[in-house]
């Protein structure tokens, strides 16, 4: 099996002025999102819905610029929720590398992939917010911020997140590289294969 990482092609304008629409609208959504957790709308039901967004791009991207824009997201999560600066941005541009990195190698692009490596993604952030931002300094109450804000907001963001994948997937359909194989294809490893058997 050939591994694919950072494997780079020429474009034509056409594809880099598609390329740059996609990101921009990418941009865009990750700057409405923190605007949404700013605001404060959802109460203790708000969502951080620029975690799905960094999952779904990353499955769609590649290793690069996935960390490059789960950086930036996590960053906006710590200004959200005033994390010490660089507390999310860490841990999520690892999971969207390596969720890169598998939708390239080893998992197809779909939703039921999506909504595990996003689960996991969630129950990651909730639960290193809970331990280093509430168990940790011995807040009073640690088990109602638990039950009323961490866990209400974690169920919502992953409910919402369906639809944050669909938009992306949509996206990436209307502006994407339709001649890429950046993504994961096994038919075309077991045809790599059987031309390296018969040479």
């Amino acid at each position: 099996m050939n591994y694919k990482i950072l494997n780079n092609k020429t474009r034509t304008k056409s594809q880099i002025r598609a390329l740059i629409i996609k990101w921009a609208i990418y941009i865009a959504c990750m700057l409405f999102f923190y605007s949404i957790m700013r605001s404060g709308a959802f109460d203790s039901w708000q969502p951080v819905l620029i975690i799905p967004l960094a999952v779904s791009v990353a499955l769609y991207e590649r290793e690069l610029s996935s960390c490059v824009f789960a950086l930036f997201s996590g960053y906006l999560i710590d200004i959200s929720c005033r994390y010490i600066f660089g507390f999310s941005a860490v841990w999520l541009m690892i999971v969207c590398l390596a969720a890169s990195l598998m939708s390239r190698n080893l998992i197809k692009v779909n939703f039921v992939n999506f909504m595990w490596i996003n689960i996991t993604a969630t129950v990651l952030h909730s639960s290193m917010s809970y331990l280093f931002n509430v168990f940790i300094w011995d807040i009073p109450n640690k088990e109602i911020i638990l039950d009323r804000s961490i866990i209400p907001s974690a169920v919502s963001t992953v409910i919402i997140s369906s639809f944050v994948f669909l938009f992306v997937r949509f996206i990436n359909n209307r502006f994407g590289d339709s001649n890429s194989m950046s993504r994961y294809d096994p038919d075309s490893n077991v045809n790599e294969e059987e031309t390296i058997s018969k040479n």
